[in-house]
């Protein structure tokens, strides 16, 4: 199975360093982009505090992302991915502050048909920018300021980089040795709404940051694990505690009763045993 998940990561690895070659340039000046992003951004914002229409709102969120677009695809030149539709979407999705995916990194983003493969390819000072950002917002992972390699290592960039509406947890770190001048994460985890219980791992994430760009991926991975006693043990000794400690809350029917928040913390903890 190891060897299956590692030559799995390699070739996602493979893949990004086929595409995005070493020594690419960047077509046009970074700084550029970021500033005009700031300014469209700044200007929808200014536009929704005054309330004015949705429509007018909507229009120049998509006339601004338009302009943006245009600008990352002359940043990132050419790109093409076996497998992954050639026609990216541009992210994120939309500028209007407090909207679902305003969060999201700018970039192009590459799918494969069934949408079982994620993409994301930025030019590096555009998303050093935006994780920057990020890290200033409250109750950000503390590592985001330590640059992007780092922040790879908290599953939080996952969940933002590359979700698809649902949160990564890693299981385990994949080795992935990162060719000179290249920094390379790769991790096997678990993309989830609703915490991931006694699931099984379900995704592969790769990073590489190298030569001006940064290329996030997550792709599906379908595994054959054997049950393990020790884990499965874990898991359901947990769950009939806090099962146990949740009926004996229902049960008295206290206002307030600490014993429910106690049951979750159990799941949770359960859970992260597991």
């Amino acid at each position: 199975m190891t060897r299956t998940l590692l030559n799995r990561s390699a070739r996602c690895a493979v893949l990004l360093a086929v595409a995005l070659p070493l020594g690419a340039a960047l077509a046009g000046p970074a700084e550029d982009y970021i500033v005009a992003r700031n300014k469209a951004t700044a200007a929808i914002a200014a536009a929704v505090k005054a309330n004015r229409p949705a429509p007018q709102v909507d229009k120049a969120d998509r006339t601004a992302r338009r302009d943006l677009e245009k600008r990352m695809v002359a940043l990132l030149g050419p790109l093409r991915f076996k497998g992954l539709d050639p026609k990216p979407a541009f992210s994120p999705d939309t500028l209007v502050p407090g909207d679902l995916g305003t969060d999201s990194p700018d970039g192009l983003v590459f799918t494969d048909k069934d949408a079982t493969t994620h993409l994301l390819v930025s030019p590096e000072p555009v998303f050093a920018d935006w994780l920057k950002a990020r890290a200033a917002d409250e109750g950000a992972p503390a590592v985001f300021k330590a640059g992007i390699a780092a922040a790879a290592r908290d599953d939080f960039f996952f969940t933002l980089t590359v979700s698809r509406d649902a949160a990564f947890t890693t299981y385990a770190p994949l080795p992935l040795a990162p060719a000179p001048g290249e920094d390379t994460y790769a991790a096997l985890g678990l993309f989830a709404q609703d915490g991931t219980g006694d699931a099984l791992p379900d995704s592969v994430v790769v990073l590489r940051v190298a030569d001006g760009r940064v290329a996030v991926a997550a792709t599906e991975v379908k595994l054959k694990v054997p049950p393990m006693p020790a884990c499965t043990a874990l898991w359901k000794d947990g769950t009939a505690k806090a099962d146990a400690l949740l009926a004996a809350a229902h049960k008295d029917s206290l206002p307030d009763d600490p014993r429910v928040g106690q049951s979750f913390k159990l799941q949770e903890d359960a859970a992260t045993a597991y």
